[in-house]
């Protein structure tokens, strides 16, 4: 659950940077490159709601069949459990791709503000298809995608890949050809799975593994290849060997410890203080300042690699929280400047500094 929420919290912070520029993409794009006049009556609602779902599909589809797609999409589909917290697997590149695809939409005519409102309830239906608490819904999975459809589609058994990219309606995987009736229990995960919980790694293991077949590759129009193919083009033996070159083996802490020890709630308490955070930035996101907004949003950030980091009992996580506290101590310095708060606080960053390799030692005794 931390390894799902942990990415889910990255992309709503980094989305309250950029989220409203897309805003102002789609008003761009209405305003001067617009097909037809559309006026927001009912049911142009019920066709956007329709073309935004079938958008979505060809979106969903080909993160799935083009590799530098399947690259940020591959995040989405990580974790070996399907529940209401493998929803929020969703990385700022996948958010960014799929703004790109809605602007189509204010191009056919539709204004902004219709779009943004569809957006929003189109993306929260599929918070609810995430589950395996719900069994078979009879006559409504013939309209609408059911916990039952989606879960066919975040299996890794082979007759599962590759079908149900449906969102909200079923029927654009049954006219496409994609759509699997949910038949035997659905093992969860990508067909490979990963070694690590690393909040860096989920995110860029595959674009590494891209970059490392591409080096491998001769001629230019076979590394385009690489790049733009199906995922099934890939060799198969990258995950290996970038894994064997970039991660490091540890010596897993005893289940035990891990489930009672201070470990573990110092893993619950950061990630507990990380979400109060997310939703105080996201209430005062316009009344804060700019740097203010910066270096929360970077604290965050930091604080998601340092639980992650925890999971993988990473012995540089000390130096994350060093830059983490250099960073808060430096911030309330500079909120005080030419005073005695900001003497004290750089003092405070000088004795940390000196005394570096001891806290080390103890944090690390302390944590592990």
């Amino acid at each position: 659950m931390i390894s799902n929420l942990s990415i889910g919290v990255a992309e709503r912070v980094c989305n309250l940077w950029i989220g409203g520029v897309f805003y102002f993409v789609f008003k761009y794009i209405h305003a001067h490159y617009a097909i037809f006049t559309i006026q927001p009556a009912w049911y142009y609602w019920v066709l956007l709601l329709l073309l935004t779902d079938l958008v979505w599909y060809w979106y969903h589809r080909l993160g799935h069949e083009i590799n530098i797609l399947w690259a940020f999409h591959i995040v989405h589909h990580q974790s070996e459990d399907f529940n209401y917290t493998t929803s929020t697997r969703i990385t700022i590149f996948q958010a960014l791709v799929r703004n790109v695809f809605w602007c189509v939409l204010p191009l056919l005519g539709f204004p902004a503000d219709m779009v943004i409102i569809i957006l929003v309830v189109h993306g929260a239906y599929s918070f609810f298809t995430h589950t395996e608490l719900i069994g078979k819904l009879g006559w409504i999975e013939k309209v609408l995608i059911t916990p039952s459809h989606h879960r066919v589609h975040h299996a890794s058994n082979a007759e599962y890949l590759d079908k149900n990219y449906g969102d909200v309606f079923v029927f654009w995987d049954k006219l496409f050809g994609t759509f699997k009736e949910e038949e035997h229990k659905p093992v969860y995960g990508i067909t490979k799975p990963l070694k690590t919980h690393s909040f860096l790694w989920q995110h860029f293991h595959y674009l590494i593994e891209i970059t490392y077949r591409v080096r491998q590759t001769q001629g230019l129009i076979n590394k385009l290849k690489v790049i733009f193919g199906r995922p099934d083009t890939m060799a198969g033996d990258e995950r290996e060997i970038v894994e064997a070159i970039w991660l490091n083996q540890v010596e897993p802490i005893p289940l035990i410890e891990r489930r009672t020890g201070r470990y573990k709630r110092y893993i619950n308490i950061q990630f507990a203080g990380l979400l109060l955070g997310l939703l105080l930035l996201i209430l005062y996101f316009d009344r804060f300042s700019v740097s203010t907004d910066f270096f929360i949003s970077s604290v965050m950030i930091l604080t998601l690699i340092n639980c992650c980091a925890l999971l993988e009992q990473k012995k540089w996580i000390f130096f994350v929280e060093y830059i983490r506290i250099l960073a808060i101590l430096e911030f309330i310095a500079l909120q005080y400047n030419d005073s005695p708060q900001f003497l004290l606080c750089n003092a405070g960053v000088l004795v940390f500094t000196m005394l570096y390799n001891t806290l080390r030692k103890l944090y690390l005794k302390l944590v592990y």
